[in-house]
């Protein structure tokens, strides 16, 4: 089981998630549950280093991030020893997680799960910090945003365990509920859709995390913290006896589309370019070139409009013609049955069509069309592509 920020927020909130694993005892035996930092302690945690430093080590805020999630274990802990169950609380480090890469956003190498299981075999209820591991020259690590949902996958993973993601949302629906307010909630969703949909821009779930489950079939089921409603399963695709042509329309907002000018065509170079990007932490999305004048070519790609400052620094080091296109959005539809139904592109470029939005950049892949368009169109594509495919 996970539960996330806002489901450990108060005391009292800690003392419900509490008495919500009492009860899930009731089904399972053992139980391992992975908590999040407490609200928005992540946050203050990150302002609180501002003002000892603008540019702090990022050792150092490892060490500094990771006692959010200690505090949670600890009070959880705490709370379900009080309630007569016994349980023990172990850091990410104690729990045998070993991690690789860069500080701030390290990767999963292994869970060494002896003790967590030890302790299942004593009859102990296991809480484990999420978000949080150590390295192989023993320095403490966190996982990046999300982590915490990465940490429960890969535990489930390795003791064989289903997994229990449990956050603020009642499950996985059609479209965000908070851009299209009749939006279906779906009963099962495959893994590759369900990573498709997370890295389009779904905040359900971290991608990490169902790529992570898919690799090793980890049984995901999200649902609302309380447990009260029914969420979403994500299974393997044959589980899924009849699909829909699309099952998900995700919006990722607050895109920044750059456009570069090149006087050659030279792979080179445009590498060169990209892997400048890279070493400045810019996550690129979609990428376009084309050939618009003689010896003239341009590069077009997405990215988040925080990356605004440090994309502008490194193209005017290049010195490289280039101009933004702010204010705008990427809207996906997406769904495994589009692999081997032919029409839905066409459909949803003659939706578009006919309602005159201007279409700035489109990426595919087997099961999924992005387009990126003006802010000031996306609820009117939300509304006509959910008419359309029946979201």
């Amino acid at each position: 089981m996970k539960y996330g920020g806002s489901s450990v927020a108060t005391a009292e909130k800690i003392n419900e998630v509490a008495d919500r694993i009492i009860k899930k005892r009731e089904q399972y035996k053992n139980i391992v549950t992975v908590v999040s930092a407490m609200g928005k302690k992540t946050n203050e945690l990150l302002a609180l280093s501002s003002e000892i430093s603008l540019n702090p080590n990022r050792r150092e805020m490892d060490v500094l991030l990771a006692t959010g999630e200690q505090v949670t274990i600890a009070l959880l802990s705490m709370a379900l020893n009080e309630k007569g169950h016994k349980a023990i609380s172990l850091t990410g480090w104690q729990a045998g997680f070993r991690t690789f890469g860069h500080h701030m956003r390290s990767k999963v190498q292994s869970v060494e799960s002896e003790l967590i299981e030890r302790y299942l075999d004593e009859g102990y209820i296991v809480v484990v910090a999420g978000f949080q591991g150590v390295n192989s020259a023993r320095d403490i690590t966190t996982l990046g945003r999300g982590g915490s949902d990465t940490s429960a996958v890969a535990i489930a993973a390795s003791l064989e365990y289903p997994c229990e993601i449990y956050t603020d949302v009642e499950g996985i629906y059609t479209v965000d509920p908070r851009v299209y307010k009749n939006a279906k909630k779906l009963d099962y969703l495959s893994y590759e859709e369900t990573l498709e949909m997370a890295s389009l821009g779904a905040k359900v779930i971290e991608p990490r995390s169902v790529e992570l489950a898919w690799k090793y079939n980890v049984p995901l089921y999200i649902a609302l913290n309380t447990n009260e409603v029914k969420g979403t399963y994500i299974v393997k695709e044959g589980k899924i006896m009849e699909k829909k042509n699309i099952t998900n329309l995700s919006i990722m907002d607050n895109i920044l589309l750059v456009n570069i000018e090149l006087s050659t065509n030279s792979p080179e170079e445009i590498n060169d370019l990209f892997v400048r990007l890279g070493n400045e932490n810019v996550i690129i999305d979609i990428i376009s070139q084309n050939k618009f004048a003689r010896d003239k070519y341009l590069v077009s790609f997405t990215t988040t409009s925080d990356n605004k400052e440090i994309v502008s620094s490194v193209l005017k080091e290049k010195g490289l013609n280039f101009n933004y296109i702010e204010n705008v959005s990427k809207v996906s539809i997406i769904g495994n049955a589009m692999r081997t139904q032919a029409g839905v592109a066409s459909r949803a470029f003659e939706i578009l069509a006919q309602n005159n939005v201007e279409l700035h950049q489109v990426s595919t892949s087997e099961i999924s069309i992005s387009y990126v368009i003006d802010d000031e169109n996306v609820k009117k594509v939300v509304e006509v592509f959910v008419e359309e495919f029946n979201l």
